[in-house]
Parts: C-alpha cells; sequence; structure tokens
C-alpha cells in the first residue's frame, strides 16, 4: 500500500513511500539523495535543505484537450474541367 507519492528534490525522480514516520529515511534510487522526515518536512542530509512534505506530493499530469488532437483543414470541393 503507498501511502505518499513524492519527487525528489533533486532529480525529480516520482518515490512510492509505503510507510511515513518520524525519523524515517529515504532514499532516492536514482540520484542517492537521502531525506529524513522531521516534523511533516523532509531535510536533506547532503545539504541541510528542508522541503515541505506537500511541496513534494507527485500528481499524475492529466493530458488537457480543448477540442481535436489536430486542428481540422477546411476540405475543398473543387470542379475541375477537362
Amino acid at each position: 500500500m503507498v501511502v505518499k507519492v513524492i519527487r525528489c528534490p533533486s532529480c525529480g525522480e516520482v518515490i512510492e513511500l509505503t510507510d511515513m514516520y518520524e525519523g524515517m529515511e529515504i532514499h532516492c534510487d536514482l540520484c542517492g539523495l537521502v531525506m529524513i522526515v522531521r516534523n511533516n518536512e523532509l531535510l536533506v542530509l547532503d545539504t541541510n535543505e528542508v522541503y515541505s512534505i506537500e511541496s513534494l506530493v507527485y500528481e499524475e499530469e492529466k493530458e488537457e484537450f480543448e477540442g481535436e488532437e489536430f486542428e481540422e483543414e477546411e476540405y475543398y470541393d473543387y470542379d475541375y474541367e477537362d
């Protein structure tokens, strides 16, 4: 069961968290960044930067089409005379 899905603040890799508790270490498999959960924030061990967990929550991008994917070309019926 996935508790939260976040993006790594360093490389943007999607990280699925199956559990989250105070003091938990989170590792990014892509860039190796290590973060610790502290007071509903993530502390990056390398740089001591602090990120709000909510600011890193990953939301799947939805494609929005207002109309047709391609613009319709007007069809002209020309009468060709030989």
